[in-house]
This record gives C-alpha cells, structure tokens and sequence, in this order.
C-alpha cells in the first residue's frame, strides 16, 4: 500500500474510537448532502418534464396545418394531396376549435370545442385509451375531461347543452344544441380535462355555421422529435397562407421555462457542495496545525514536500469520495422509491399534473459525481500546500 495513502487513511480516523473523526464526518456530510439534494431535484425535474411531454403528445397532434391569424380552411382537398406525398407522416384528421359555453342544469363553465372524426381521431391523439367512463363515440353527443365533469356535476348519459356564443344569423339568440354525454376522458393533464369537449366535426360545424370549413388539419408523423423539420418541409411546400406548427413550437415557453429552471436549479444546488468543499478545507486546515509535529516526523525521515502535499490531497479527495459515493447510493434508493410510490402529490391546476414523478438520467449522475470530486479535489490544494511550507525544524519546534 502507497505510504501517502496509508497516513491520509489514518487521518480519516478518531484515535479514540477508531471511527471517522467529527471534523471529517461533518466534512463527508456536507458533501453527502449536496450530491443527493442536486440529483433528487434534477431527477424530478426530468420526472416533471418527461411526464408532461408525454400527456402533452397524448392529447395533441404531432403538427397542425391551418392558415395564418386562425382563418378556416376552405381548400381541404388541395391541403390532404399535398400532405399524402410525405412518406413520414402516419396519418391525418381534420379538426374544428371553438370556443363555447356547455351547460348542464343550472352549472355553465367555459371551453373549447374541438370537431373531429370520431375514427380518424383515435390514429391522432391518445384519446380512445384515456377514457375513464363510458365509450369515445360522438354521434349526437360528446366526450369530456374528468375536471369539466366534476364541475357540471355530470355522469355519462346526462344530457348538456352547447351553446354558440355568436347567435343567429338573423337574430340576437345564441345558437344552441344538446348533446349526450357520452364519455369522460383523462389525459392527467389539468387543462385538457378541464376546458376539451370532444364533438363529431359536422355537429360543430353545423352549430357555428361553418359550412365545410375547418380550422386545419391534425397530422401524426413517425418521429416526433424531427417534427421542426417536417413543419418546415410542409409549410415551404404549402405556401402562403398555410402555416404548420409542431408540438414543440405549440408548447414552447413551457418547454423553454422548465428547461430554464433545472439550469437554475442546478447551479443553485452546486452551491451546497462548493459550500461543503470549505468543510474540506476547513477540516484539512485545522488538520495541519493539528498535526504539525507528525509533519516534522515525517520531513525527518525524508518526505519530500510533495509527499506531505499528496497525503492531504489523498486526505481530502477521500472525503469527497466518500461523500460522493453515499450521496449517489442514497439518491438512487430515494429516487427508485418516490418512482415507484409517487409519494409527493400536486395541485393539478398549478402544476398540470396531479403526481410528481420521478425519472433519473445517468448523465445527471455522471457530471454531480465528476463536479463534485473535482470540486473535493480543488479544496484540498490550499491546505495541503500550508502543510508544505512547513520545515522539520519550524515543526517540531512548534510542539
């Protein structure tokens, strides 16, 4: 065994109990601490994100073709054979959004209207395998979210009343239509469940006067992460007035703003273990002067100034392995548990999801490993040059 590394060993240790001393636990600790509360925040910060992205792309088309400032589509025959060309894209829908008022009894909230084609929407959106009640069948009726069920007070079977908020051509009434309910959805998704209504597209375009117009078409492609790209492709090819807009671009600030935080986050939780790297340096300080006469000892029997630097580094460095190597163990059986458990709940309204869910990613355990021991490493350098400084004879006659 390397001398050096035997006496840094020796150091770790109480001479009384044969245990870690205070001063290198406290020291372990500090850098323990740091490691697990940054990679179990990061860690539910992937949870969050992923699990969004995914309820997102449950109940949203990968890309949406329309027209710029919202205007209806008109031209749906020239929109679906320019799109049928394209080898990446699995399938297609056209869709109405509108907004509207849904009654039942004496209970109105707001929402949204969207038309589809009951059989053409199940290849788009995840919709047919989020019904928690009743079937996704709109013939005469609508589906609807857990949250606008819950505050109508309606179970399926109710009859609801839709309302076009834009009236009579020739008069003041809104135009009005009743529906079944046919089935309540949930995406986990707070603001799907809480504002969507699902209705057969004639039925909306019937009740908002719309003729044969649509709000634009849904597409499914094969990959949703190349999904810019095949945007631009199909807009260039369109022209003027079509748009296409994918996921990404739909969600952006959501996106950008999550992503902004764990950056934030991450740079805010390193500041634990730089605080624990004074730990360090403190506990090696303190050391030296504590073991000033062992110095002089060991400079005595010949130990250059850079094996006296190495035993401190080694000294050092091992406690932020130590502390690295807890924190990893204890981050990974906590975040496997919460995983597993899911025991932090959320306000749906607030956080769109109702269950904090937890993913880890080895790139997060990689880089807090390596910036915490090199972080560790670095704080052992100014303690371990003092005890350099030191000569056998200013060393003993300190003692």
């Amino acid at each position: 065994m390397n001398v050096e590394f035997f006496i840094a060993r020796r150091y770790m240790l109480s001479k009384r109990v044969k245990f870690l001393s205070l001063s290198t636990s406290i020291a372990i600790g500090g850098i323990f601490v740091g490691v697990a509360a940054l990679l179990i925040t990061l860690s539910m910060m992937n949870g969050f994100q992923n699990e969004l992205r995914r309820r997102i792309l449950g109940g949203t088309p990968h890309i949406i073709v329309g027209r710029f400032f919202n205007e209806p589509v008109a031209d749906r025959a020239y929109v679906m054979s320019t799109l049928s060309k394209y080898n990446f894209i699995e399938a297609t829908a056209p869709f109405i959004y509108q907004k509207s008022i849904i009654r039942h009894n004496k209970r109105l909230d707001g929402v949204v209207i969207k038309g589809v084609d009951a059989v053409l929407e199940k290849d788009i959106t995840e919709i047919a395998r989020k019904m928690v009640e009743g079937t996704f069948e709109l013939d005469n009726g609508c589906v609807i979210g857990v949250e606008l069920a819950y505050n109508l007070r309606a179970a399926v079977g109710d009859t609801l009343i839709v309302a076009s908020p834009f009236g009579e051509r020739l008069g003041l009434l809104p135009r009005a239509k009743k529906v079944v309910l046919k089935g309540i959805f949930d995406f986990g998704y707070y603001d799907y469940n809480a504002t969507m209504v699902y209705m057969d597209l004639q039925d909306v375009q019937t009740l908002f006067e719309m003729d044969d117009l649509i709000t634009g078409i849904q597409v499914h492609v094969d990959n949703v992460y190349r999904t810019p790209h095949y945007s631009d492709v199909i807009e260039k090819d369109l022209g003027y007035p079509y748009r296409a807009v994918d996921w990404i671009d739909t969600n952006r600030s959501v996106f950008a703003a999550l992503k902004l935080e764990k950056i934030v986050t991450f740079i805010v939780l390193t500041l634990i273990i730089l605080v624990a790297a004074f730990n360090i340096v403190g506990t090696l300080v303190n050391m030296v002067k504590k073991k000033t006469k062992e110095i002089g000892i060991l400079r005595s029997y010949g130990f250059t100034s850079n094996a006296i630097m190495r035993i401190f580094i080694y000294h050092g460095t091992m406690i932020g392995i130590l502390g690295t190597f807890l924190g990893l163990i204890f981050s990974f059986i906590a975040c496997t548990l919460l995983a597993q458990y899911e025991f932090i709940s959320l306000p749906g309204d607030v956080y769109f999801i109702e269950r904090l869910p937890v993913e880890m990613a080895l790139n997060d355990f990689i880089v807090t490993a390596v910036a915490a021991l090199v972080i560790s490493f670095l704080a052992t350098i100014y303690p371990a040059k003092r005890a350099t400084e030191l000569t056998t004879v200013e060393a003993l006659r300190n003692e």
